[in-house]
């Protein structure tokens, strides 16, 4: 393969890595994993609500890892609320799921981030002295990605 060829293949690796542990980050600390429509149905009881007059009753909800508002409307308007996971869920949803998304979210960032590094070095760096041959690169560079 020729070198300029090599190197702007192993750029095109490294940003798309570069790429995965931002996108990653940034869903970690988005608010819209989860998305939701809300039923306020004692209010729409009372009025006997169908049709276009139902519309009125159903709220929405959103939330992400660390936080997420709930808005209802009952016939009266919206009425928002926010809350955030640690004070307020912590005795609803077990801790165990928040920590284990938490954690490998931080080993997919980081070894993107050790897969972005390795693919400059080799498109800029002398990688044979760096990492005793190619196999240890290549190696390294799979199990980074």
């Amino acid at each position: 393969m020729a070198a300029q060829q090599k190197k702007m293949l192993f750029c095109t690796a490294g940003m798309l890595s570069l790429a995965c542990a931002l996108g990653t980050a940034a869903a970690v600390g988005s608010q819209l994993w989860v998305r939701g429509s809300i039923l306020c149905s004692t209010g729409a009881m009372l009025v006997n609500a169908s049709g276009p007059e139902l519309h009125k009753f159903i709220g929405d909800i959103e939330y992400g890892l660390f936080s997420g508002q709930r808005l209802r409307h009952c016939g009266l308007g919206g009425r928002p609320l926010r809350f955030s996971f640690f004070p307020d869920l912590l005795r609803i949803i077990p801790a165990s799921i928040h920590i284990s998304v938490i954690l490998f979210c931080t080993v997919l960032i980081v070894f993107a981030l050790v897969g972005a590094g390795f693919f400059m070095l080799n498109a800029f760096g002398s990688p044979y002295e760096t990492l005793h041959g190619p196999v240890g690169l290549y190696l390294w560079s799979f199990i980074s990605c």
